[in-house]
């Protein structure tokens, strides 16, 4: 009987003993609350000073737990989407305007109070407005500008800039018989680059008095096209491949961001020290585009006041000014906007575009009109140029012709 309780109590023992030590060597358990932060293609640039941000965050509220998904950028709308779907989306998404804009006419995104917006350009603001109502933060920005080979201006315009669309339009003809290449090379067929272009000469709702100016403009991409002075492969190449081109000495003039503008410096040094930027080619309003990222907070989201603080965070004057020395974008915020960074540039053009960029903030296209379904409308407007240059009989008079058919169609995508 002793011998059974000794046994027992060894047991006992042995077991007590084997769990401690279990324990000890089992990791603690994180209690803490999930935020869940998602982004598009920042790592690994600017991962160091995402996990900074993150730690900020995680400091300020120490319940929460910041988890952070960076999404391939093919990735980002399909994977929004199926999780706006469900019952537990992000708490934060860092998306395009276009796609952000559906989602707000869905109801599916909270709506910003927009005193909120003042530390952000008034500008960029604006563009991330439905019916009034901002449904995104401005993240960041690009505004690419005008990249020519100064060496062929030099040689074949007496060093003449090409400004505007209507300059080169104008010059192709002397410009291509004195390089025997490609004048300007776009990816015309991509997005909305055609959209841009049309939106530089206030062709926006599509009216019957705007018919004649965008005749025009389709016009003198088809003059162009057929010339030879843009290359024929105009309506398959992507932006990447412009760039690639005019490295390779094949075009005259492009409309490049300065990240592109340093893989030239990178890559074709020679064609680099040829090179010299202006602003952005402009058309009859002389004003400019911009590409923008925003952040969005969806409708369903469990941290929506913690939502705007992380947004506060990542948006605050010193995080935006580092994100734009190590990315090559342009802050959203305009305190940082108006640091020396983007008012002190050398010589260099990847420098100078900086400063070039930055002002053409302050000269935005203002989009007057709500667009239903911009994706169909650039379908639309990409089909029936393609449908125009590949016509080998298609004329000003046709051209009109084809444009009074399209824009009622047109005209139903406006709101």
């Amino acid at each position: 009987m002793i011998k059974r309780i000794v046994l027992f109590v060894i047991l006992i023992f042995v077991l007590w003993y084997g769990v401690s030590k279990i324990k000890q060597y089992q990791p603690d358990v994180d209690t803490r609350k999930k935020f869940t932060f998602w982004s598009i293609q920042l790592k690994p640039i600017y991962e160091k000073q995402m996990n900074n941000i993150i730690s900020e965050f995680e400091e300020k509220y120490p319940e929460y737990k910041v988890v952070w998904v960076d999404i391939p950028i093919q990735e980002a709308q399909k994977r929004t989407l199926a999780s706006i779907l469900s019952s537990t989306p992000p708490d934060l998404i860092n998306l395009n305007p276009e796609f952000s804009h559906i989602l707000a006419k869905k109801n599916a995104l909270e709506f910003l109070n927009p005193i909120k917006m003042n530390r952000f350009h008034e500008g960029l603001v604006n563009k991330l407005k439905y019916k009034e109502h901002v449904y995104g933060i401005p993240f960041y920005a690009t505004s690419p500008v005008a990249v020519y080979n100064k060496e062929i201006l030099n040689k074949c315009l007496n060093g003449q800039v090409i400004k505007t669309y209507n300059d080169l339009i104008l010059n192709s003809q002397k410009l291509y018989a004195c390089s025997k290449e490609p004048v300007y090379v776009a990816n015309l067929n991509e997005n909305d680059t055609l959209l841009k272009i049309l939106n530089k000469y206030d062709i926006q709702d599509f009216s019957s008095d705007e018919v004649v100016d965008a005749a025009k403009l389709y016009n003198a991409l088809n003059y162009m096209y057929k010339a030879g002075y843009m290359p024929k492969d105009t309506l398959t190449i992507n932006h990447r491949e412009v760039i690639e081109k005019y490295m390779s000495n094949q075009a005259s003039v492009i409309v490049a961001g300065t990240n592109f503008i340093k893989m030239i410096k990178e890559n074709a040094p020679d064609v680099y020290k040829k090179t010299a930027i202006s602003e952005q080619l402009v058309g009859s309003n002389k004003k400019y585009d911009v590409s923008l990222m925003n952040l969005v907070i969806p409708k369903k989201a469990k941290n929506k006041e913690l939502a705007y603080e992380f947004a506060s965070i990542l948006t605050s004057e010193e995080n935006q000014l580092e994100l734009a020395k190590q990315t090559n974008v342009l802050p959203a915020n305009i305190f940082a906007l108006r640091n020396n960074y983007f008012k002190n540039c050398s010589s260099d053009i990847v420098d100078k575009s900086r400063c070039v960029s930055v002002k053409q903030l302050d000269n935005l296209i203002i989009n007057n009109v709500e667009i239903k379904d911009k994706k169909a409308l650039n379908e639309a407007l990409n089909k029936e140029l393609e449908r125009i240059l590949l016509d080998k009989n298609s004329d000003f008079k046709l051209i009109k012709i084809g444009i009074n058919n399209l824009f009622p169609l047109l005209n139903s995508f406006i709101e």
